[in-house]
């Protein structure tokens, strides 16, 4: 199985990519990572760096995870189905609570 993974490490790779800018974005707070972010919204910066870097960290486990087994043998479709709208799934979720954040009153 280690050697399907290192002749064939793109997803790997892209997966442990993914997981370090979520580190960044979430326990950094490197918020100029996140695409259309700007200060002067209502989303204070650390709820934008917490809820887009926990998104980045999973999909990144995701992605890894899905590179080793697919590099191990051969996945089913379903399984790249199911990658597939986990992905889509988390992002619509991260938007929904972007959108929907209200700041906790004083």
């Amino acid at each position: 199985m280690i050697e399907a993974i290192l002749e064939s490490p793109e997803a790997l790779l892209a997966g442990l990519g993914i997981f370090i800018l979520g580190y960044v974005i979430k326990y950094r707070e490197w918020s100029f990572l996140i695409a259309g972010y700007d200060a002067s919204t209502e989303v204070s910066k650390s709820v934008a760096a917490s809820v887009v870097g926990n998104l980045a960290i999973r999909v990144g486990i995701a992605t890894m995870l899905f590179g080793v087994f697919a590099a191990g043998s051969s996945i089913p479709e379903a399984v790249a189905f199911a990658f597939a709208a986990f992905v889509l799934l988390a992002a619509a979720r991260a938007i929904y609570r972007l959108q929907t954040y209200q700041t906790a009153p004083a």
